[in-house]
């Protein structure tokens, strides 16, 4: 994969860290417990700060309901209206992220949303997996030329890449795809990782993983498998509102996975099996080579209980020793020397 997306000067893609964003939307409840969550992702590590654009009268019928371990069984509409963010909060956080040197972005939830997602001038567009086949509302997001984050869950290969190619009928280009697994929280072994390298191949675009999963341990798993990007709610302990705080990391954790991926990343490599630098070193002292087992004196032919495959690496290999035999030595050799063809005619 070769495609780079940039999101506020940011290159996401191969061969760039991946890029880690918090998902605050349904942890607060007003601009101060916003902000909290905000500085406290910046302590983290956190690049990019996520929040949500909706009102409940536009995300859902008024009979609809959630049936989640993290909800439990609610009617979507009334949890939507206790939760519906308000649009001087948004505005507000939005600016905070900004000063506090974090990217902010938001997603919509409704084609209503973008007038007031376009009035922040925003860097991308987050679209959620319950809009990913929503064709036109891609197509006008498409229509700005921003960048697109767009989840894939509940979707079928064949719709992601029918989403896709509506989208860069519009000619936007700037696709970021975030597997995932629209449950709250996502079961473990439901979360088939291995899609992450497989979109990355099929789509030639930057993919990253949306992660609902309780605990650290997918996302660290995710980048192991090359995601250029990590999404996980987040919350603070003394801020306990909504219902993704079950499935939310807090500073310490999220800080902790982000230390962890940085580690895993610079131990990845480039995938070319040759000796590292510390191995052309050591290779010297810890391999084994053809070594004198014994005195041997001018003129002398070599036998085979003259000699020995022994450390250090700097005499002759050891797929040579059948035409070490037989040789003669031209000079005198001591006892525990490697052995080097200049000794020997």
């Amino acid at each position: 994969m070769k495609k780079i997306v940039k999101i506020g000067g940011r290159e996401i893609g191969d061969d760039k860290p991946c890029c880690f964003m918090a998902e605050i939307g349904g942890n607060y409840k007003d601009f101060k417990e916003a902000k909290i969550l905000i500085d406290s992702a910046k302590r983290a590590g956190v690049e990019v700060i996520k929040f949500q654009t909706f009102e409940a009268d536009t995300i859902t019928t008024k009979n609809n309901q959630f049936d989640m371990e993290s909800t439990g069984k609610v009617n979507q509409y009334e949890l939507f209206k206790k939760l519906e963010p308000d649009k001087r909060v948004q505005e507000l956080l939005h600016t905070h992220s900004f000063q506090t040197g974090l990217m902010a972005i938001t997603s919509p939830s409704h084609m209503k949303d973008l007038e007031f997602i376009d009035s922040l001038n925003p860097i991308a567009y987050k679209v959620g997996s319950d809009l990913a086949r929503h064709i036109p509302l891609l197509k006008k997001i498409a229509k700005t030329g921003k960048p697109i984050i767009l989840s894939t869950g509940m979707c079928s290969l064949m719709e992601i890449n029918d989403s896709i190619c509506e989208i860069k009928r519009e000619g936007n280009h700037n696709i970021i795809l975030m597997h995932c697994i629209s449950d709250y929280p996502a079961k473990i072994k439901e979360a088939n990782l291995k899609v992450i390298p497989m979109l990355k191949e099929m789509f030639d675009l930057p993919v990253g993983f949306s992660d609902h999963s309780i605990g650290p341990e997918l996302s660290i798993a995710a980048v192991t498998l090359g995601a250029n990007m990590i999404e996980r709610h987040f919350f603070d302990e003394n801020i306990k509102y909504g219902s993704d705080y079950l499935l939310s990391s807090n500073e310490q954790e999220y800080k902790n996975i982000i230390t962890s991926s940085r580690i895993i990343e610079s131990a990845l490599g480039d995938g070319n099996k040759q000796p590292s630098k510390s191995e052309l070193k050591n290779l010297k002292t810890n391999r084994v080579s053809v070594i004198s087992k014994k005195d041997i004196s001018a003129g002398t032919k070599i036998t085979e209980d003259m000699i020995d495959v022994r450390r250090p690496g700097t005499g002759l290999e050891p797929r040579l020793i059948d035409q070490v035999l037989g040789k003669e030595a031209i000079i005198n050799i001591k006892k525990g020397v490697p052995l080097e063809w200049e000794m020997l005619q």
